[in-house]
């Protein structure tokens, strides 16, 4: 640890991420690092975030400010002279790399339905610009946390990119937030990256073949982190490996998974003004005005008696939106309303419509993403559905939690660590739980929870769920206590763990 003017002992920290919201973002991703910075920033530590300077930044409104500084990089066989712009937030600072050719389109990771094909380009270069600006200040940072595939290859070129000497002692953590993208390319990208040759090899970026981001930066990086402790587990297995399992599976203690939070400030009933009505775990009766409001607002029957079940996310596969679809028309021959809000796959929108269209007011489709309505629907619905194939975290059961919604969640990844059954457990369950990756298997918990709901037990159920502490601060202090272990130490050995340290190998 580094003495930090003013903050005594608290660390230097920096992190490298495509996503940060409300800056840029398409999933989990960009609200972990949206928020778990400014949490950081709170126990006194210095906190610097690298962002690529998109497009939509700007349309958006956000107005980071030129630093002055300047980066200029031979990559990918062009000479890059990039700006280093700064927007402080909270105590952390958001740091914008500004380089028009690579970052000023539209969209992310690609148009619509697409992604760009010089990814690799992009997302080394935002590594390698980030690194220099930070050696260029003379900054010495204790930890350098980088997030997903995207900026994976951090530590890669720590070890085989010539590293500036004030960041030879920096530790690395990378945090896998879904295994299933890796960066995974071409071998013919290598020579494009500016990475000495040592690195094209099976204990670095070659992966049968193909150059993998995601791999690499396991392999370098000294601690390696999940986003919940049950999907730490499942990645380590074949099923859910994604073809790294065995790799994972090596780590042992070296893989660690810390849960997200939520933004409590973000995510608050009592303050939210998309609401009709403020409510909290300890003045619930908001909730009912917000539950008849929403049903007006999207043309359903009125009844009181009718639990509204409501999902909102991605219409993808990995969400379970075919399970979803196989049950929706039991649900409704059993009374209940359905609500969902969201957008994907076309081959899964076309089905709700024609579902809406079959059941019209007991059936609500919105294809797209409104904010605004997410909330009214996390405040107005009784029941919030997650039947996904994989979740490594999963936020939406968090967020419908805090706005007194019971999440009905298949038992996988992160819905496993935060929801309990309420009939395996009547004292502390917070929603229902199944297991088995079908229709008939979500039909099951979906009952049980009608069932619940026609007990009159729903207003106790509520305040106690909304009561939870799902917010950041204890996975701040988590990630605290690793860096804090890390910091100060030069590359960890890979051949054990050195005194217990979590994340060695």
């Amino acid at each position: 640890m580094r003495k930090i003017p003013g903050r005594g002992d608290a660390l230097e920290l920096v992190m490298i991420s495509a996503e940060a919201a409300p800056y840029a973002k398409e999933g989990g991703l960009g609200d972990v690092v949206g928020t778990l910075p400014l949490r950081l920033a709170d126990s006194g530590s210095r906190v610097r975030v690298y962002l690529p300077l998109y497009r939509d930044v700007l349309r958006m409104g956000h107005r980071p400010v030129p630093t002055g500084r300047e980066v200029t990089l031979h990559h990918a066989g062009v000479t890059r002279r990039a700006a280093v712009m700064r927007l402080p937030v909270g105590g952390a600072d958001f740091l914008f790399i500004r380089e028009d050719a690579l970052f000023d389109r539209d969209g992310i990771y690609g148009p619509p339905g697409g992604e760009y094909p010089d990814s690799a380009q992009r997302f080394s270069f935002l590594v390698r610009a980030a690194l220099a600006d930070i050696a260029d200040q003379g900054i010495s940072p204790d930890v350098i946390h980088c997030h997903d595939w995207h900026t994976a290859l951090t530590p890669v070129y720590l070890q085989y990119g010539g590293a500036p000497a004030g960041l030879v002692g920096a530790a690395t953590v990378l945090t896998i937030h879904n295994l299933g993208y890796q960066g995974v390319f071409d071998p013919t990208v290598f020579p494009s990256l500016g990475l000495d040759q040592a690195a094209w090899a099976p204990d670095c970026l070659e992966h049968f073949g193909a150059v993998n981001f995601l791999k690499a930066g396991i392999l370098k990086s000294d601690a390696v982190s999940t986003v919940s402790p049950a999907y730490a587990g499942e990645i380590t297995t074949s099923e859910m490996g994604f073809g790294l399992d065995a790799l994972l599976a090596g780590l042992g203690d070296g893989l660690v998974g810390i849960l997200n939070g939520i933004d409590y400030g973000y995510w608050d009933p009592a303050e939210d003004r998309h609401l009709a009505a403020p409510f909290s775990c300890d003045r619930i009766g908001g909730r009912d005005t917000g539950r008849s409001a929403l049903r007006e607002e999207l043309g359903l029957y009125p009844d009181p008696e009718a639990p509204l079940f409501a999902f909102v996310g991605r219409l993808v596969e990995q969400k379970g939106v075919d399970l979803l679809i196989g049950a929706i028309p039991e649900l409704v021959a059993d009374g209940c309303r359905v609500v969902v809000l969201g957008t994907g796959d076309p081959r899964l929108e076309e089905p709700l419509r024609r579902l809406a269209r079959s059941h019209p007011h007991r059936i609500s489709v919105t294809l797209g993403f409104d904010e605004p309505l997410a909330r009214r629907i996390y405040a107005g619905s009784d029941f919030f559905i997650m039947p996904s194939r994989f979740e490594p975290c999963g936020l939406g059961q968090m967020i419908a939690m805090r706005y007194g919604s019971l999440p009905v969640v298949r038992s996988v990844g992160g819905l496993r660590d935060t929801v309990t059954d309420m009939d395996a457990d009547p004292e502390t369950g917070n929603g229902f739980v199944f297991h088995k990756a079908s229709s008939e298997g979500l039909l099951e918990a979906v009952r049980r929870a009608r069932t619940f709901f026609a007990g009159g037990r729903m207003g106790d159920a509520v305040a106690r769920v909304m009561a939870l502490d799902h917010s950041w601060r204890r996975s701040a202090d988590l990630y605290m206590g690793l860096y804090t272990r890390l910091a100060g130490k030069t590359r960890i050995s890979r051949q054990g763990i050195d005194e217990g340290l979590p994340g060695s190998r």
